[in-house]
């Protein structure tokens, strides 16, 4: 996920030690070696984090903004914006697979740096283009031709970011021992948080007062940073030849065969798939929804990420420090799920109502579910894999995750649309948004009630690869 993915160091240290989860000997991990037994430190770790500190700031500006000025200043259809925004997440197919690549053909001795600044360049080149092609669909009054062309550079934008993160996220697994992996993602994670109440502050900063020069001057700046940050990040952290290409690297087939088998890792993949969708389905549809029905500003509305994000930080905080270990993360996450459910009501009611009172507040308690919901579900996801397997179940998760974002982004905007089209009102259009998400969260609550880890493991352990 692009501001979805938070973790919480404590919980995380916790857990770990907790669940003791360990390779089965039977399955050995295969493909790249570890860092030695050494952890790497503090210092070093917050330096690799750069590059999800400028991921967070991108998120806001893609997602959080973009959107916004589009639907509000320049007066393009909902439906529209979300489908050009949202095809970046459909390039998760095409781009897993690259970032895997890096496992077996390294570039100049090395196995994940080319494939991160390969990657990272064509994200800085798509977030310059952004705004231009933002510009040209309203200058077109969103014809065909404009509309492709925006679909390519944002398709182009989510190559480059998954081809980054998923090499990313690899250099990780590479640089640090097993014990130390979930301290390590927590950090550079943490960081990625930090990054996205920065990309408010600085889209606050710039675009209080609208203009299309400042929206350029403000991707462009964003752009550099997503390079600059980058670079400083991986440049020279990986050891050449560090990571060891798998010679029993298992087939597509193979893949799939295993991921298709068993009862608990459907339930699972559809579970992951629904709580991300109705988590996210308002993704697209907020900032716009502060314009048009309650006539906030740019920055009134792009602070909704500020208070989603204090939330979020608060219902991981909550979660890592007590309430994960006292209640399991099943509860944790149920309650995550409830509690985010609870929200969208409040939200539609808003809606309704065209009450602003509340309106920061219920973003507050949403960002609070999410926190719990993603504590609890990471911990979840890190017991649903097997030894030797990991990187099939967790590229498996990573689709699920990219095919719900991209269906909530492109799922917002055509309900809003619809409904609009029934009811010609935008406040009940954007209800109908909320009001099918909280029923979407109850949904997964129940698919959450049929998941077993401990089942998980026993079929994915008698599963054979033929």
């Amino acid at each position: 996920m692009i501001r979805e993915d938070l973790i919480s160091t404590t919980f995380l240290d916790r857990r770990i030690s907790m669940a003791k989860i360990r390779e089965p000997k039977s399955l050995p991990r295969r493909g790249v070696k570890t860092h030695g037994g050494k952890s790497l430190p503090l210092l070093r770790l917050i330096r690799l984090g750069l590059r999800q500190f400028a991921a967070g700031m991108l998120s806001v500006l893609a997602v959080g903004i973009l959107n916004r000025v589009m639907k509000v200043e320049m007066g393009l259809d909902l439906r529209l914006i979300s489908m050009v925004i949202g095809i970046h997440y459909f390039a998760a197919p095409l781009a897993i697979p690259l970032g895997h690549r890096s496992d077996r053909h390294p570039y100049f001795g090395f196995h994940r740096t080319p494939y991160i600044l390969v990657g990272t360049l064509i994200t800085a080149a798509a977030t310059i283009a952004a705004p231009s092609v933002a510009l040209n669909l309203e200058s077109t009054d969103g014809s065909l031709p404009a509309a492709l062309l925006a679909g390519a550079v944002f398709l182009l934008l989510g190559t480059g970011m998954y081809t980054t993160g998923t090499a990313y996220l690899s250099l990780i697994a590479d640089l640090t021992p097993e014990r130390e992996r979930g301290k390590a993602v927590a950090v550079v994670w943490s960081m990625m948080m930090i990054g996205i109440l920065a990309g408010v502050f600085l889209g606050v900063g710039i675009l209080e007062q609208y203009s299309q020069d400042r929206l350029i001057a403000l991707f462009v700046i964003m752009g550099a940073i997503v390079m600059g940050l980058t670079l400083i990040s991986v440049w020279g952290i990986e050891p050449p030849l560090h990571a060891m290409p798998s010679s029993d690297a298992i087939t597509g087939r193979q893949a799939w065969a295993l991921m298709i088998s068993g009862r608990q890792t459907r339930i699972f993949f559809l579970f992951l798939f629904s709580g991300i969708l109705f988590l996210f389905l308002q993704n697209v549809v907020l900032e716009p929804f502060g314009g048009d029905v309650l006539g906030m500003s740019v920055g009134e509305t792009t602070r909704f990420n500020a208070f989603q994000m204090v939330g979020v930080l608060s219902g991981m905080a909550l979660a890592g420090s007590w309430l994960s270990n006292r209640w399991g993360n099943k509860l944790t996450v149920g309650m995550g799920l409830l509690i985010s459910s609870i929200s969208f009501i409040a939200l539609g009611l808003v809606s309704l109502t065209h009450g602003t009172h509340w309106v920061n507040m219920i973003v507050l308690l949403m960002g609070f579910g999410m926190g719990l919901f993603n504590v609890g579900g990471l911990a979840i996801m890190m017991g649903m894999s097997v030894g030797g397997r990991t990187g099939i179940y967790m590229g498996a998760w990573t689709l699920a995750q990219a095919m719900a974002n991209g269906l909530a982004s492109v799922g917002g905007g055509l309900v809003h649309d619809v409904v609009l089209l029934i009811s010609n009102s935008e406040a009940v259009a954007y209800a109908s948004i909320f009001f099918l998400e909280a029923f979407g969260l109850i949904v997964t609550f129940a698919l959450l009630q049929r998941l077993s880890v401990a089942q998980f493991h026993q079929e994915a352990l008698s599963t054979p690869l033929t």
